[in-house]
């Protein structure tokens, strides 16, 4: 998994979306799944996912919010105990990292309202229970790979003969038994160069 950015600022991120939703529907009265699809079409949310510094670790939770609703936000303390709320920004922050999906997507599949009905038993589980109960609702993803192969109308055995990659090689990247991403380079190269396209669209 390529995170959109290093884990050194991933705490920050999370304390100030912990924030910012606990801000939000607790302090402003926004409602939790209104608010969600605010922030998630928001500028805010497009650069934490594409790792703008100033989004990463420049910005308050309160000038976040600021952005998202387009007023002045003041709150020169924020909340630190982990209400629903909270606890609610604090995951979806980490999921987003995670998952490497969009807040959208995320948001998508678990709304707001429903991650925080969540905190009552998961609260105090590892946080990896949670990312894992929103990953088993997206639907099984197909890997670029296949979808780059079938739209160049190629089968697994025309591609393996294109690009000099064993064809099991292959059939364990499509059906996920092996991971892409951890294809030696020259592996990678081949099969860019077989299906005319760069390795970062294989790897998406």
């Amino acid at each position: 998994m390529i995170h959109a950015y290093n884990k050194m600022y991933l705490y920050g991120v999370m304390k100030n979306l912990a924030a910012l939703v606990d801000i939000a529907i607790n302090a402003e009265g926004l409602d939790a799944d209104r608010f969600g699809e605010m922030f998630s079409s928001s500028s805010v949310a497009k650069k934490i996912e594409h790792a703008y510094p100033d989004m990463l670790a420049g910005k308050s939770a309160s000038e976040m919010l600021s952005i998202i609703l387009e007023k002045q936000v003041n709150y020169s303390s924020v909340p630190t105990d982990r209400t629903p709320e909270y606890w609610a920004g604090w995951i979806l922050a980490k999921a987003q990292w995670t998952l490497g999906r969009s807040f959208e997507e995320i948001l998508d599949v678990m709304p707001l309202s429903s991650l925080i009905e969540l905190y009552y038993p998961y609260h105090e589980a590892d946080e990896s229970k949670t990312i894992d109960l929103i990953s088993e609702r997206f639907p099984p993803k197909v890997p670029a790979l296949k979808l780059i192969r079938k739209s160049r109308k190629l089968t697994q055995e025309q591609l393996a003969l294109l690009s000099g990659v064993n064809i099991r090689s292959i059939r364990s990247y499509e059906q996920g038994d092996n991971e892409l991403g951890k294809a030696q380079g020259e592996t990678l190269q081949m099969l860019a160069h077989a299906l005319d396209c760069t390795i970062e669209e294989l790897l998406q």
